[in-house]
């Protein structure tokens, strides 16, 4: 359980989700004396085998804001590559023809660090009281007009109830609390449901046994490169570092593409384990041979590699009943995004900042809790739409070679632009 200040001065706050969204949340509201409680339906923190990579760019400066020192001290541990000397290149995001291996633009990201999610996770939830295995089923605003009493179900279907003044739902993509605001309106389980996007990402994260490969690989970039291909974009690059600096350093690295496709379309693919790392790399050849000898060089074999497949989800962000401004959403579970510009986990970084100043505004200065909450929906829903909405344009583009100049990452790189 996080710390806590006396009930009558400390509105608490239950944060459903644990994830990157709900840490930052519960790690910035304790810092400004509120009592937080987070739960999460997973067992534990790194119960999920899947982990991938993060660009935290322009929300950065924010992003430092909101954690305290002892918190943000330990954020080198979080990115994938931390002993490089971050010049103006490690800053840079190149994308390159996949099949020339010709460099066909960069993109500048300065100060950007490319973190892992497990990692960011690991750091974010230091002395977080963080109550797993509790899955949330339900959300009465109706028997306290100042209150949200909420209902969980723990790991063996028994039920308990917390009453707090706020709820936030961080819960993904999925979004359990999402469903429950949507429930008493017009096809509101319907709109609520995350929606396929017809773009499909595998991924590979590998333990290379070809020094040569490893080589190449930082050469092409030390953090990640794009890839450009027909019919498809990816990328390469580090996913975890380990060793003696300078010279003693092992890289585990990843890579992933994405294409234009549907699970309901072929719902017979490999998701995961040996037999999607062969699909992976039996659908993507005729690449340059550098970015080539990446794929063919990944072993099929779950000790030096783990591949998954999935259908990426999005969902475009609408009005919702917050009750009375008790109850609203942040992150994937306000605006989920295709990953295309990396800017998702950026919108959720300002969520939480507005968020906690929204909550700052009503116990310190007495603003109305239904204006402030209502005007932090608003803005979240506004920009989380629209960014939404831009990554599936993105998307579409990055699929033929003739539209990449139309490309907001090419026009203006991987800068806000909601």
């Amino acid at each position: 359980m996080a710390e806590s200040k006396d009930s009558n001065t400390s509105p608490t706050v239950i944060i459903i989700g644990a994830g990157l969204t709900g840490l930052l949340a519960a790690q910035a509201l304790k810092n400004h004396g509120f009592t937080v409680f987070l739960y999460d339906s997973e067992p534990h923190l790194n119960s999920r085998p899947r982990d991938w990579t993060i660009l935290l760019h322009w929300a950065l400066p924010l992003f430092s804001s909101l954690l305290p020192h002892s918190i943000l001290a330990n954020f080198d541990r979080a990115i994938s590559n931390p002993y490089l000397d971050f010049d103006e290149w490690a800053e840079t995001l190149p994308m390159y023809n996949g099949e020339t291996g010709h460099l066909i633009f960069k993109s500048a990201v300065p100060g950007g660090r490319r973190i892992t999610r497990r990692g960011l996770r690991e750091v974010l939830s230091e002395g977080l009281g963080i109550q797993w295995g509790r899955k949330v089923t339900g959300l009465d605003t109706e028997s306290d007009p100042e209150k949200v009493k909420v209902t969980l179900e723990g790991e063996e279907g028994v039920e308990e109830e917390m009453w707090a003044d706020f709820v936030l739902g961080t819960d993904g993509s999925g979004s359990k609390v999402r469903e429950i605001l949507f429930e008493n309106q017009e096809n509101g389980e319907e709109r609520a449901k995350v929606k396929r996007s017809g773009f499909m990402i595998g991924t590979c994260v590998v333990d290379y046994q070809d020094e040569d490969v490893v080589r190449k690989v930082l050469e092409k970039h030390p953090v990640m490169a794009m890839v450009m291909s027909r019919g498809a974009v990816g990328g390469f690059g580090v996913q975890y570092t380990t060793g003696t600096p300078p010279s003693h350093l092992q890289h585990t690295f990843f890579w992933t593409k994405i294409w234009k496709g549907s699970l309901s379309s072929t719902p017979n693919i490999p998701r995961k384990g040996p037999e999607a790392v062969r699909h992976l790399k039996q659908s993507w050849q005729d690449l340059s041979s550098d970015f080539q000898s990446f794929v063919d060089a990944t072993p099929e074999d779950e000790t030096h590699t783990q591949a998954f497949i999935d259908e990426m989800g999005t969902w475009i962000a609408q009005p919702f009943d917050n009750r009375d401004g008790r109850v609203t959403l942040a992150g994937d579970a306000g605006h989920p995004m295709l990953i295309l510009r990396g800017q998702g986990f950026q919108h959720a970084v300002m969520d939480v900042h507005n968020y906690v100043q929204a909550l700052l505004a009503i116990r310190d200065s007495g603003k109305d809790r239904e204006e402030a909450v209502t005007a932090y929906d608003q803005d979240m829903v506004e920009r989380g739409s629209k960014a939404a909405v831009q990554a599936l344009e993105e998307a579409e583009l990055a699929m033929d070679a003739k539209s990449v100049e139309k490309m907001l990452m090419v026009r203006k790189g991987h800068g806000r632009s909601v």
